[in-house]
């Protein structure tokens, strides 16, 4: 900053600032405070605001930043985009307080366990402390409406515009560093708190969404290292179930170190990270995936889809499973693998109990040639589906006789031959039972059936008995 030569209208002396866009602003305090100013230039500090930023000086930035902020409040006194802006401001720090002061209070609770004031009978320290606290995406849930809404201001100039823009960054800046401090004074009391870098993303992340990044100039500066960035990257996958902002994060890590980073890969390793536990959010990953492939490579989009399909069975999400199932087969019919995509699509139908679906199209996969290699699995999903029908009797004895006769030797035909005897069973036909029960368990040993077989047989003979 530098005394500017020329007095202002009332004789005293301004101050100049260089702004964003290169020109030069005169403005006198006094004049400024009072309104008076002729050529509309109120603001006097956009130069000192700047330089500050420029210097890492944080403190003195932001108590510039206040006293440009207050000017701008009045020249923008009657503008809801103001007032939105202003709101959102009052927000962040209402949040960052809230979440502070939880994290500070359970700290204390720590520190009182650790001095002896508050241990169980067992002599172990309270947990309670810890167990208390909300986790950090309840924060981000509960607040996202309220951060959702744009932010339009009529009539502001570019270097006002600019500077709003800087503020409010600098502002959150400042909030995350004290919530990373709160979290950092409850770890060293309770060092099984792993939560520090949820809670510092909350207000990051509610500036974001699925089009916008995570701007990392928010976060308090010492988290803003390559180290730091991928457990903040891991925070947004398995905490928030923000795939694409961890993808950024990790991103960004690796362009500081200047390594190699391929979205594709990124996201196929997260959703192996997040696994059956967090199923929809590898799935989300997966999806991730399949956009970032490049066009026409056909081959890794199916494989991907194949891991979703297999993401969805090792989850029991059989309903999701066929759908995705489906979607392949339909989508690439001509694919190596779309029968893979049948036999799988009635798996788990069957799964999912879901009978009729079944029986409403695995016909048509019976009689396309290219599912030949499944053949035997989709007569064993149609034979299961029929035998929940009570109406089915005939059609099950032409199936199983079919079935019987083609694949006999396999052991997949065990339950079948289990099912006949509880059959003959039913119909008091014991001798005829035990010959099947028998021959079940010499051919198939090793089968859940013929474990069931077993005991059915030893229930069996006692009552046979003279006959």
């Amino acid at each position: 900053m530098k005394i500017d030569k020329d007095p202002c209208a009332c004789g005293r002396r301004g101050v100049v600032g260089a702004l964003l866009a290169g020109a030069v602003l005169h403005v006198c305090f006094s004049c400024a405070g009072a309104g008076a100013a002729e050529n509309n230039t109120q603001l006097t500090e956009f130069g000192a605001f700047e330089q500050a930023l420029k210097t890492s000086d944080d403190a003195r930035a932001i108590s510039i930043g206040d006293s440009i902020l207050r000017q701008l409040e009045q020249k923008y006194r009657g503008d809801a985009g103001f007032q939105t802006y202003k709101s959102k401001l009052e927000g962040a720090e209402f949040l960052a307080r809230r979440m502070a002061l939880q994290l500070q209070n359970a700290a204390q609770k720590g520190a009182r366990s650790l001095a002896g004031q508050l241990f169980t009978e067992s002599g172990q320290p309270d947990k309670q402390g810890q167990d208390s606290i909300a986790p950090g995406k309840s924060f981000y849930e509960s607040s996202s409406k309220l951060f959702s809404s744009p932010i339009t201001i009529d009539k502001l100039r570019p270097q006002e515009r600019a500077f709003l823009g800087r503020y409010y960054d600098l502002k959150l800046r400042s909030l995350t560093g004290s919530v990373a401090k709160a979290g950092q004074a409850l770890v060293i009391v309770e060092p099984a708190f792993k939560g520090t870098h949820d809670y510092v993303l909350v207000l990051p992340l509610l500036h974001a969404s699925d089009e916008k990044p995570i701007n990392v100039e928010v976060l308090p500066r010492w988290m803003q290292r390559p180290e730091q960035l991928r457990i903040l990257s891991d925070s947004c996958l398995l905490h928030f179930g923000l795939p694409f902002q961890a993808m950024m994060l990790a991103r960004r890590a690796a362009q500081m170190q200047d390594k190699e980073f391929s979205k594709l890969d990124f996201y196929r390793s997260a959703a192996k990270k997040c696994g059956a536990s967090k199923a929809h959010i590898a799935a989300d990953s997966l999806n991730k995936a399949i956009d970032s492939a490049r066009a026409g490579d056909e081959t890794v989009k199916v494989n991907l889809r194949f891991e979703i399909l297999q993401l969805w069975l090792d989850s029991q999400n059989y309903t999701l499973a066929a759908g995705q199932a489906r979607k392949i087969f339909e989508t690439y019919p001509d694919s190596e693998q779309a029968c893979k995509a049948v036999w799988l699509y009635h798996y788990a139908l069957s799964r999912a109990n879901r009978t009729d679906e079944i029986l409403a199209h695995v016909d048509e996969a019976l009689a396309d040639e290219r599912c030949r290699w499944y053949e035997a699995k989709l007569m064993y999903t149609k034979w299961w589906a029929l035998r929940r029908k009570r109406d089915q009797q005939a059609a099950i004895a032409a199936l199983e006789y079919e079935f019987l006769n083609r694949y006999g030797d396999e052991p997949m035909v065990a339950p079948i031959m289990l099912s006949q005897a509880t059959d003959m069973l039913a119909h008091q036909d014991y001798n005829g039972a035990r010959g099947a029960l028998s021959e079940l368990m010499e051919r198939f040993p090793s089968t859940k059936a013929a474990q069931q077989a077993k005991k059915m047989l030893d229930k069996l003979k006692p009552n046979m008995k003279g006959q």
